[in-house]
């Protein structure tokens, strides 16, 4: 399907401020394997050579995304038309990582509009010239838990370090906390049918990129 990305960039003369506004993705946005329209914008400002900070916001969603509350879509006794095959993601052709379904505000409808808000800011400190440390704050709310597979609101903080060995290889540990704000979304285990049982979590990743 014909897909389009618009962005609006303005920069200061300085360099110092630089805003964005985009919309990304954008087609008839109906439930897909990550068809998501997003509509965001980001503030970049620059202090001194030392101190930057990054501000984030954005709206996405998908469309048409079958009702997880409707027993018409999905039921204990597996006769939803989401268990029988009624869709591209239902377990007979995708058992694994499939799309979450929305969980609408209204049980009776058979489909809504699955929806995410959120906000973000990094602050950024550059150590050295190889070296740098990012503090970050986020706020993400899962409308109807299509995203994560649980309608909450979410919290989390976290500080990085970025690490150039060289201009081709970088390394970013991290470690961040999480707390979901209306209900249970940690140490479950969706593929095996196990409900999550904590509303914290502490994450620790790592990852290494090689730029070319």
């Amino acid at each position: 399907m014909p897909t389009g990305t618009l962005g609006v960039r303005w920069t200061s003369d300085s360099g110092n401020d630089d805003v964005n506004i985009v919309a990304n993705g954008i087609n008839n946005g109906t439930w897909g394997y990550n068809n998501l329209q997003w509509y965001g914008g980001t503030y970049y400002h620059k202090f001194n050579d030392r101190w930057h900070i990054s501000v984030e916001i954005y709206d996405e969603h998908q469309s048409n995304v079958p009702n997880q509350l409707n027993p018409a879509v999905i039921n204990a006794a597996g006769t939803g038309f989401f268990q029988l095959g009624g869709t591209p993601f239902s377990p007979q052709y995708m058992p694994f990582n499939s799309p979450f379904l929305a969980q609408c505000a209204n049980s009776i409808v058979l489909s809504c509009t699955a929806e995410v808000r959120a906000a973000l800011t990094y602050v950024n400190y550059k150590i050295s010239p190889l070296d740098n440390l990012s503090y970050r704050a986020e706020y993400f709310d899962d409308m109807q838990g299509q995203r994560t597979g649980t309608k909450t609101a979410y919290f989390e903080t976290g500080i990085g370090w970025q690490h150039w060995f060289s201009p081709q290889i970088e390394i970013r540990p991290e470690v961040s906390f999480y707390k979901s704000l209306n209900g249970f979304a940690f140490n479950g285990n969706s593929n095996l049918g196990i409900a999550p049982n904590k509303n914290t979590a502490i994450i620790g990743a790592a990852d290494i990129i090689v730029h070319f």
